[in-house]
């Protein structure tokens, strides 16, 4: 736990744009997190994870031999629907530079609020 004061926090919470002023002294703090029950969000998931393959430029050969598959394989589940299994996806995460929970769109999203009292 990291202990801050009413204004570090109200300072850390603006520059991440994520409070709005209620009064002169209370905060609204609100932001959305992945409802990890409701699953993923199969074809989210993979129409990100081909975008991100374009944008780094990624071809399907390279993609395969990193990930000891085939390129067929690689082919089969960019573009006729099938998926990768976890191992896979933790490789992949590491050729795109982002982390496993940026490939993965979830099926739904969680709204959090919190008000930021001054006592």
């Amino acid at each position: 736990m990291i202990k801050c004061s009413y204004d570090q926090l109200k300072d850390i919470l603006e520059r991440c744009g994520i409070i709005e002023a209620h009064n002169a002294l209370d905060y609204f703090a609100s932001w959305e997190e992945p409802d990890r029950s409701a699953g993923i969000d199969m074809e989210a998931t993979k129409k990100r994870i081909c975008e991100l393959i374009k944008k780094k430029g990624l071809k399907d050969k390279t993609i395969a031999e990193k990930m000891g598959i085939t390129p067929q394989a690689v082919n089969k589940w960019r573009h006729k629907g099938t998926f990768l299994v976890i191992e896979n996806l933790y490789i992949l995460s590491g050729l795109l530079g982002v982390s496993i929970d940026e490939l993965i769109v979830p099926a739904a999203v969680k709204k959090n609020y919190c008000l930021i009292e001054r006592h």
